[in-house]
């Protein structure tokens, strides 16, 4: 995957670009920056349309580079296009429609019959969430296309593979999806082997995003996956297992061969099983505390979203007043690593990024993205092995990805029936009836109605 830099601002630094920045992960960007240490007469521009918020941020992160007397320039602005005049790098991270929408997001296919977690990536909710976030990703994405090409686009805004798939085909910009998944199997692992630094651990996992499989782990100079297989059944390691919310993830190793990289949490939304799972004695109780936000007795989102949010946004306000200590902590993402890697002409190996398959994940069709171990080095970022994974997991990857491609159609073609045959070849999906009916619910109280076009199979 070749990716590109531009010359860079008149300070002879990067301009980075972060859209949807008005929110506490921008805190921890920016934290990054501090631990890279070597971006410094660069220029940070935070775009954001919740002036309240960006101005928020905006003071928080000036106060910092004034107290520690550090070269970084911030800019603020609402305007997406003068955010993106030069930029040599873009960081998407936005939530479209705020948590109103979101609501309907989880409630409505929950009150039709379906079951789920977490909602962001698949089942019902994660299709609906992407006829959200899309349009909005594709209109950044074009954008960038049009005022700074060369930019190098990296994502975190979920469901992610579709999302990085629309942008590319639209706007025909590079875009690198990144996310924090592989740390679920650091920690379990480090805990099991009895490893104090879960960082030292070096994974190799392939999949797709959320929904990865760890074939390989090292730490240092020796092999530890086969001690880490086997202390997954130790009964001096259950509660590790429990803490972890790893039991689903133990029967998955079980029956295929090869253990997911992520918690319950994800990977259960990725099987029809969930059903079963959400009933089940043990597994079920968990399921439904590590959810977070979903009431399933009331079928709605939880208050505490709403407080949790409002608790949020006050102390981000009250940090910009002076009456809170800024937090200012390292996110521990990749973006910057991936910034300060190309900045500064050096190799960098990561553990996970999403780019087009180009072969290297065996049985998956080429071009389709893939969550898998890269390396960045000068203009291109690479797969740094081939995985050949079982062939039930593979057969479970395309038919995500067989789905995510009827999705990213229906949405940027507008054509309804495409997005509800994505919505019935998902495991999650009760019935093609309860399909229409959480589709037709959703987009009536969205109002998405206004993009029809000439027949009622438009969205």
């Amino acid at each position: 995957m070749k990716i590109h830099r531009r010359s860079g601002n008149i300070m002879g630094g990067s301009e980075i670009v972060i859209v949807g920045a008005g929110s506490h992960f921008t805190l921890g960007i920016f934290g990054d920056i501090f631990r890279a240490n070597d971006l410094w007469g660069s220029e940070l521009v935070l775009m954001d349309i919740d002036e309240e918020r960006l101005n928020a941020v905006s003071k928080i992160l000036m106060q910092v580079v004034r107290r520690e007397k550090v070269q970084l320039e911030i800019r603020a602005t609402t305007s997406l296009k003068e955010a993106l005049e030069n930029a040599d790098f873009v960081i998407i991270t936005i939530r479209s429609g705020g948590l109103e929408i979101l609501k309907d997001i989880i409630e409505i296919p929950l009150r039709l019959g379906t079951v789920e977690v977490v909602g962001d990536t698949v089942g019902p909710s994660g299709i609906l969430k992407a006829m959200i976030e899309i349009p909005a990703v594709v209109e950044i994405a074009e954008t960038i296309k049009d005022i700074s090409p060369q930019a190098t686009v990296m994502n975190f805004t979920n469901p992610m593979t579709p999302i990085c798939e629309a942008a590319e085909k639209a706007a025909h910009i590079r875009i690198i999806g990144l996310c924090h998944g592989f740390r679920h199997i650091q920690n379990l692992a480090s805990d099991i082997l009895k490893i104090s630094e879960s960082e030292r651990l070096d994974v190799s996992a392939a999949g797709i995003n959320h929904f990865t499989w760890t074939v390989d782990l090292s730490y240092g100079d020796e092999n530890v996956y086969a001690k880490f297989l086997e202390g997954l059944f130790l009964e001096e390691n259950e509660q590790i297992i429990v803490n972890h919310r790893y039991l689903i993830g133990r029967d998955l190793y079980r029956l295929f061969g090869v253990p997911p990289t992520l918690s319950d949490r994800h990977t259960s939304e990725f099987f029809h099983y969930l059903y079963d799972w959400i009933n089940h004695p043990r597994y079920g109780p968990i399921l439904k505390e590590i959810s977070g936000y979903i009431d399933y007795e009331n079928k709605t989102l939880k208050q505490e979203v709403f407080e949790n949010e409002r608790r949020r946004i006050g102390s981000l306000l009250r940090m910009s007043r002076g009456l809170e200590d800024a937090k200012i902590t390292p996110s521990k993402e990749y973006a910057i690593d991936i910034i300060s890697a190309i900045s500064n002409k050096r190799k960098v190996r990561l553990l996970a990024a999403n780019i087009p398959n180009d072969g290297s994940l065996e049985g998956v069709p080429l071009g389709r993205f893939v969550e898998l171990p890269v390396q960045v080095s000068g203009d291109n970022i690479t797969s740094l092995r081939k995985f050949k994974l079982p062939k039930p997991v593979v057969s479970l990857l395309n038919l995500h990805l067989d789905k995510f491609q009827l999705l990213v159609d229906g949405i940027l073609e507008r054509e309804k029936d495409l997005v509800l045959q994505a919505m019935a070849l998902d495991p999650l999906t009760p019935s093609p009836e309860k399909a229409e009916e959480i589709l037709n619910r959703f987009i009536k109280r969205a109002s998405l109605l206004e993009y029809s076009r000439k027949t009622s199979n438009n969205l």
